[in-house]
């Protein structure tokens, strides 16, 4: 064999090695996603504990959520599910630092959700205290149940 060829063969091995170790994860930073790698089966798991306070001063509910079979203590885990797979990632994209939100109040209530969804590790806080809360409590909303409506 060559050098010319050898030299080939070898870059362009060294090059397959380093796009096969390269993954898709991201920084963690606050009330966002950080997605791994999810090639492997169970890596498509969904386990999420989320929680909801109705007030400042009351204690929060915490429910859990499975999905792919739908499951957990969730009061309606196949809406839940339903909903998530409808909204995909952007269900847990925290809200923009710079943006611009109405002053429409939808209510005290707060909820987290934290654990993996599709293999994805997710953390994410919600409230209705302003528009794009608001909004952003929408993508999520059958996670937290029934709330009052605003009017």
């Amino acid at each position: 064999m060559s050098r010319s060829v050898a030299t080939a063969l070898f870059l362009t091995t060294a090059i397959l090695v380093a796009a096969g170790a390269c993954g898709t994860e991201k920084a963690e930073s606050g009330d966002s996603t950080v997605p791994t790698s999810a090639s492997a089966p169970s890596a498509r798991v969904t386990e999420l504990t989320i929680s909801l306070k109705k007030s400042p001063g009351s204690g929060a509910r915490t429910w859990t959520l499975t999905c792919d079979p739908p499951g957990g203590t969730h009061p309606e885990p196949k809406k839940a599910c339903a909903q998530l797979a409808k909204q995909g990632e952007k269900a847990f994209e925290p809200i923009p630092a710079d943006a611009v939100c109405t002053e429409i109040y939808g209510g005290p209530e707060q909820g987290t959700v934290e654990g993996t969804w599709r293999g994805i590790r997710v953390r994410a806080a919600y409230q209705r205290k302003d528009g794009c809360g608001l909004d952003h409590w929408s993508r999520v909303s059958e996670l937290f149940g029934e709330l009052p409506r605003v009017r």
